[in-house]
């Protein structure tokens, strides 16, 4: 029996066993996908968190800190946690449903935090891995973020804030 554990993530029947554990092509193409959904719903919902109506009461508490701290980096109110990083984050995974394994979620789970504490660490390290992915963003496009407290809303990508054109102050 090395089908494992029936186990619920998020509520959601995912794969866990041995005997289903994803090539390295599958768990590429999962973690990209979970990337790509989460640059887009968090997009979507930190541009949300910046109307001017929503913000002093929800996001302003993330904004506190105008340099980027990385120990700072989930410092967010408890709704924009959970409807602004902790969506976005699960999106992608809970969209493939039981297709996806356990594995693929974990080494995105990881990818993720150790994004976040790249984009909010202060420093811009020309070494960073980050930096290798097409369009991606960076701790100093994240500083301008924290700093002018304008545009740059997108986490991994520069996409969306390229089509909406709200990376424009920033350029």
């Amino acid at each position: 029996m090395l089908s494992g554990l029936n186990i619920y993530i998020l509520g959601l029947k995912c794969r866990t066993g041995i005997d289903t554990f994803p090539g390295y092509k599958e768990i590429i193409l999962h973690v990209l996908f979970m990337m790509f959904v989460e640059d887009l719903c968090f997009y979507w919902s930190h541009r949300l968190l910046h109307h001017r109506k929503v913000y002093p009461i929800i996001h302003k508490t993330h904004h506190e800190y105008f340099n980027s701290v990385s120990i700072c980096a989930l410092y967010a109110h408890p709704f924009e946690f959970l409807f602004s990083n902790t969506m976005s984050t699960a999106m992608g995974f809970l969209i493939l449903g039981p297709n996806a394994h356990i594995a693929s979620f974990y080494i995105w789970l990881t990818i993720r935090i150790v994004e976040t504490i790249d984009g909010h660490c202060g420093y811009e390290f020309s070494w960073s891995p980050f930096r290798l992915l097409p369009l991606s963003g960076s701790s100093e496009y994240h500083n301008f973020h924290h700093s002018h407290n304008l545009g740059t809303y997108g986490s991994f990508f520069t996409f969306w804030d390229t089509v909406c054109g709200t990376n424009k102050d920033y350029f």
